[in-house]
């Protein structure tokens, strides 16, 4: 994860380039995806659960990607800069997952 995402960031922006996040937001991340379940230990290693495998299964692929989040990334940086509103950037997301969800609408 050090790296990931490196090519999707605007190198005007002020944000973290070493990757998707720093180690101390990854960290806290882990152990609430062990909280809630998606992961577990195993000594050193760290191993999804039924639950974590079926969310990563249903999630489309656009949410999972490494550019996605590098985008997400850019405009909250926009956002802390009063260059966006979170709102908007809010709005678009939901816009974004609506999109997604057709595919799966029944008929």
């Amino acid at each position: 994860m050090e790296i990931a995402g490196n090519d999707s960031l605007d190198k005007n922006v002020e944000v973290e380039r070493k990757g998707l996040g720093t180690p101390a937001t990854r960290a806290g991340i882990i152990e609430h995806l062990i909280f809630k379940g998606f992961i577990e230990r195993d000594k050193k290693n760290l191993i999804a659960t039924h639950k974590g495998i079926s969310l990563v299964t249903i999630v489309a692929d656009t949410f999972k990607s490494a550019e996605t989040t590098a985008k997400w990334e850019m405009e909250l940086a926009n956002i802390s800069q009063g260059k966006s509103s979170k709102e908007e950037f809010l709005n678009t997301i939901e816009h974004e997952i609506r999109n997604e969800l057709t595919h799966y609408k029944k008929e």
